[in-house]
């Protein structure tokens, strides 16, 4: 089963063929290894949001989960998340830093012929100029291809931390130009802010502060355009400007962003239903103006979204739904800052990239998510939840012992079963040996 995951974390690379969500096969081969087990903090936040999603579609329109599109557009949650449970059901006991090191290097390797192409034919600077010509990589959509290529920097910075060289930095370079090409500006902040979060010193303050601006900031400027005058629930809003780049922040603006107020705005405790957001709802009973419920629907599986992960989920899932998910990315920052620390004093280094990555990729994600559908994009997020799924699964190593000639475990106790212990800060230098 771990090969199916690894497998799909190289497939990760594109989306043209979506076999990269192959991830979640070992929850239908295996799905009885659920029971008599423990698990990390941030699955029970994660299951909880999983069934909340769930009960909301089977309440709005259960006819959704028989169908190809809802998992492929409205319903991608599910595809992008479930291969963190499957990593609950099988194991392995392979080098995590070196099966990342070398997935970073690959997915920059074949990037390369294309980004080589890309460049003879319109040169770095051309996005400037023109928009629309700038670098997709192996993705359909640019801001698919930015939101990889910026969790692949996450990837990067992370093995350089644990094993520092000039060919990895140059690597990291080179991926920093061919996320610049991409023009998604979303995708280029997310990875921008990882520095600063990484020079202030990873603080949970500092992951707390930028999670309520983010949600604050997110609120203000839908507030801020929302027009008294217009009804976001029937009005469809057409786009004037012919330049493609701030025609995408018209339409968040002037109308993205307010519809998903107003939809929050009707049902603010758990929205109005999972998938609600690209449908036409005609009519909308109130009960005591906090719970909506939508009558005389017509349904579209499309890519129509609010272009900020926090508006979206507060108006398909209400406060519920926005508080479920940020406290597992809460819980799961904490986790792999507890790991990393673990691995870099206790375990001479062991999975040290993979959970330095999930930590520093997740606070890129959230910051991307701000700006489109970050949250739930597969093309953004499974790349963190392969990542995931296969340090859960990771086991301890058995060397031998040379007192008594047998094989001992390093560790038999991943870090996640520790209970009650305080973790010192991973200085984030190099890992000896590792």
């Amino acid at each position: 089963m771990a090969y199916i995951s690894v497998l799909a974390l190289f497939l990760t690379v594109t989306n043209l063929i979506p076999l990269s969500a192959v991830g979640f096969l070992p929850i239908i081969f295996c799905a009885w290894r659920f029971f008599g087990r423990s698990y990390p903090s941030f699955i029970a936040p994660l299951t909880a949001l999983t069934l909340f999603a769930l009960v909301s579609t089977l309440l709005y329109d259960p006819h959704s989960l028989t169908e190809f599109d809802f998992y492929r557009r409205d319903g991608n949650f599910f595809i992008a998340y479930a291969p963190i449970f499957a990593g609950c059901l099988y194991a392995h006991r392979w080098d995590m830093n070196k099966l990342l090191r070398a997935f970073f290097v690959f997915a920059v390797v074949i990037n390369i012929p294309p980004y080589a192409l890309y460049l003879a034919q319109n040169g770095l600077l051309s996005i400037f100029k023109h928009p629309d010509d700038s670098f997709g990589s192996f993705f359909i959509a640019r801001n698919a291809a930015g939101g990889f290529l910026a969790m692949l920097f996450c990837l990067g910075v992370a093995c350089y931390l644990q094993r520092r060289s000039k060919i990895m930095l140059a690597l990291i370079a080179l991926n920093g130009l061919m996320l610049f090409s991409t023009y998604s500006r979303g995708s280029l902040l997310g990875a921008l802010a990882v520095l600063p979060y990484l020079y202030f010193g990873r603080k949970r303050v500092l992951l707390a502060s930028l999670i309520s601006c983010l949600v604050v900031a997110s609120l203000a400027m839908a507030m801020y355009h929302t027009r008294s005058t217009v009804d976001y629930m029937g009005y469809t809003f057409s786009i004037q400007n012919q330049d493609a780049k701030t025609a995408n922040l018209d339409i968040r603006y002037e109308w993205l962003w307010p519809r998903s107020l107003a939809y929050f705005r009707q049902s603010p405790i758990v929205g109005m239903g999972f998938g609600s957001f690209d449908d036409q709802i005609r009519n909308v009973a109130s009960y005591f103006g906090v719970l909506g419920v939508p009558s005389d629907i017509i349904v579209e599986h499309s890519d129509s979204h609010a272009h900020n992960s926090y508006l979206n989920f507060l108006a398909e899932l209400g406060v519920v739904g926005l508080a479920l998910m940020l406290g597992f990315y809460w819980k799961l920052v904490k986790w792999s800052q507890d790991g990393a620390a673990r691995s870099a004093l206790v375990e001479r280094g062991r999975n040290f990239a993979a959970f330095r990555f999930v930590e520093i990729s997740s606070v890129c994600l959230l910051v991307m998510a701000a700006t489109e559908h970050r949250l739930v994009s597969p093309s953004n997020v499974l790349i963190l939840s392969l990542v995931i799924s296969l340090l859960l699964a990771s086991r301890p190593v058995r060397v031998a012992n040379p007192e008594y000639g047998r094989a001992r475990v390093l560790d038999p106790q991943p870090p996640y079963r520790q209970r009650g212990q305080a973790y010192p800060t991973a200085t984030g230098r190099s890992i000896p040996g590792s």
